[in-house]
């Protein structure tokens, strides 16, 4: 699946409209809403806390934004399209906590490891959430030691019950891999991170370093036909 990018909005939506939806989550008051239903709720988090898994797309640091990562149906959003880059594409990363953030909302807390977030959690940080009046000032913090949070957008309201199971799957496929990507997969990546160091590319792909050094030699290899 392409990952989908914007510029401080949502990659399908139009520049004014895009901006004012990022403004609307962005100011949204902190009393939280009706929860999303709590069946499904209690259901989500059974099957993905606490599961290491490998991300689709680029996940930026909080810096001063109150929503870092904002996923839904429109597509991917960041609350600064400038901020870094905390975890990249094909890494892992380990998805510790699931909140319900509103009717229509579920915010996801990940760190680098599990064992990054034993350290941080024995360190008494406060967990970062939406619901936080510090929450960007939080979640920057976290960011710098390993860990960042997104939000779940959904279209489908608590009443749709059914909708929003299914739309929570979906958002969470466009994440999260469900299923190790396969070698192809890996090996163009490597194609399409040339700049990278073998050691990384080693360390996100898991392939050999023999194999990532023959990718990079025959993608930086002319076409046939067009030597001297």
């Amino acid at each position: 699946m392409p990952e989908m990018r914007s510029s401080i909005c949502f990659s399908s939506f139009a520049p004014a409209r895009s901006a004012a939806i990022l403004l609307a989550l962005l100011l949204a008051p902190a009393a939280p809403a009706a929860p999303v239903s709590r069946e499904i709720y209690k259901d989500i988090r059974g099957r993905y806390e606490g599961l290491t898994l490998r991300l689709r797309i680029d996940l930026k640091a909080g810096t001063s934004a109150a929503i870092p990562n904002v996923v839904s149906l429109d597509g991917v959003g960041y609350g600064r399209e400038r901020a870094p880059v905390v975890f990249g594409r094909m890494e892992k990363v380990y998805l510790e906590r699931i909140t319900s953030e509103g009717s229509t909302r579920l915010g996801l807390t990940v760190y680098r490891s599990h064992e990054e977030a034993d350290r941080l959690r024995a360190s008494a940080i406060p967990q970062p959430t939406t619901a936080n009046p510090n929450f960007g000032r939080t979640v920057a913090a976290f960011a710098q030691q390993g860990s960042t949070s997104i939000v779940l957008e959904l279209k489908a309201g608590k009443k749709d019950a059914q909708g929003q199971r299914q739309e929570i799957e979906t958002l969470l496929d466009r994440v999260f891999y469900r299923e190790e990507p396969g070698r192809e997969e890996m090996e163009e990546f490597v194609r399409r991170h040339r700049g990278l160091p073998v050691s990384r590319l080693r360390s996100v792909t898991g392939l050999d370093v023999e194999v990532i050094r023959r990718i990079l030699d025959e993608a930086a290899a002319p076409p046939e036909g067009t030597g001297p």
